[in-house]
């Protein structure tokens, strides 16, 4: 598994690194309309279907026993792609002596409307890769996706700069003895060197004076948004374009204040109380353990809701919660009287 915040580039360095490898490689974008998988699955294999098929009630059928006598006799688009690939796999694999990578992306698309879809694409994944037939990357925001996978993370931290993260994806992807993967590669975001680099030498926000170079609205720009990069893209983007540092900051932490209002996180409402609480934590010690999280909710689900608002992170690869961004820290910061006491 490939996971990581929203923004930090896992989709872009993925397609990359797939694009990158001559061939054995299939890339799947799961659609957001969840009745087009079939169609996406086909498309990125070649396959051309004979007949127009109702996906969704196949699986159905597949997952809940649901039965149509019109339909018995069908089988599902992503299924009939799916012996497909299997069957091109065995002929590759014969070929080129290891088995061809299937690439799953944006896979938290799945885990809130269909998550047996996932665990039916885990369990075949799992079975496939003990019998070496093809290996499946399953690419995903941190949250729901890696929780119910339920396995420990290998992070890629922030501080490795995006080439080295890159070529870790390619090396996955290209080399030639596979293993069953159980540790999925975390991307997280750039660290302040790296992100000021961008910032300076590559989009070019600095002056000059007197023969010094003035860094100070860079860092400003970086002590608003972090490390992420499709963060720091859009804010360098904004800047250069002449709007004052201000009026970006005002737009920004509005956005996060309509998290925290998704979250009813905000004062007088109904979570406000142990969101101060967990944020207070989270300022001095800048992680929780996951069960340190859940501890201070009188239920699971509460937990899991506040987590679905990204205000707050999880990270599987050391099961830890913290911020969800920098943007975050800077919101509650500037709102200190409501959520510090």
């Amino acid at each position: 598994m490939v996971c990581g915040e929203h923004g930090t580039g896992k989709t872009t360095l993925t397609r990359i690194a797939s694009s990158e490898v001559e061939h054995g490689v299939i890339y799947i974008d799961v659609p957001a309309n969840f009745n087009k998988l079939g169609e996406a699955f086909g498309k990125a294999i070649n396959f051309t279907f004979e007949e127009s098929i109702s996906f969704t009630g196949q699986l159905m059928r597949k997952i809940l026993g649901e039965t149509n006598t019109n339909d018995k006799l069908k089988i599902s688009e992503w299924e009939r792609a799916m012996d497909a690939f299997k069957r091109a796999s065995a002929v590759y694999k014969t070929k080129h002596n290891k088995p061809p990578v299937i690439i799953y992306d944006n896979l938290s698309r799945l885990v809130h409307i269909n998550p047996e879809i996932l665990d039916i694409l885990q369990d075949d994944a799992k079975d496939n890769a003990d019998d070496r037939k093809y290996i499946a990357v399953f690419v995903s925001n941190e949250g729901d996706v890696p929780r119910r996978i339920s396995v420990s993370a290998n992070r890629v931290f922030g501080s490795i700069i995006y080439r080295h993260i890159y070529k870790s994806i390619f090396f996955y992807l290209a080399r030639s003895s596979w293993l069953r993967a159980e540790e999925p590669i975390e991307i997280g975001d750039l660290s302040r060197e790296e992100s000021l680099n961008y910032l300076i030498n590559k989009r070019g926000i600095k002056t000059v004076k007197e023969g010094k170079v003035d860094t100070t609205e860079a860092e400003k720009l970086f002590d608003l948004v972090g490390g992420r990069i499709v963060d720091l893209k859009s804010i360098a983007d904004k800047y250069l374009k002449r709007i004052p540092i201000e009026v970006i900051e005002y737009k920004i932490l509005t956005k996060v204040e309509d998290k925290f209002r998704t979250a009813k996180l905000l004062e007088t409402h109904k979570h406000h109380e142990v969101g101060k609480r967990i944020i207070s934590v989270l300022l001095v010690s800048k992680e929780l353990s996951r069960i340190a999280f859940e501890k201070f909710f009188d239920k699971p689900e509460q937990a899991i809701e506040i987590l679905g608002s990204n205000v707050f992170a999880y990270h599987p690869e050391k099961n830890t919660v913290t911020f969800q961004s920098r943007s975050v820290e800077r919101y509650i910061q500037k709102n200190a009287s409501i959520f510090i006491n």
